[in-house]
């Protein structure tokens, strides 16, 4: 099971491998972002990790 982190303003979106390093990415700040589950096996997070900068416009890895 991985967890699938949705930026809410750009849509942009992180595969990330387990609960812990969901919440670290930013999980937490359910206004910014979604957490949903995904029926997948993830390794960490090959998507990179969300910045930390809410005026960034598109997505990164």
């Amino acid at each position: 099971m991985a967890w699938l982190l949705r930026e809410r303003v750009t849509g942009c979106e992180w595969r990330i491998g387990d609960s812990d390093l969901a919440w670290e990415a930013g999980g937490y700040d359910t206004a910014r972002f979604e957490l949903h589950v995904l029926d997948e096996d993830v390794t960490g997070a090959p998507d990179g990790l969300p910045s930390f900068r809410r005026t960034s416009a598109a997505c990164s890895s």
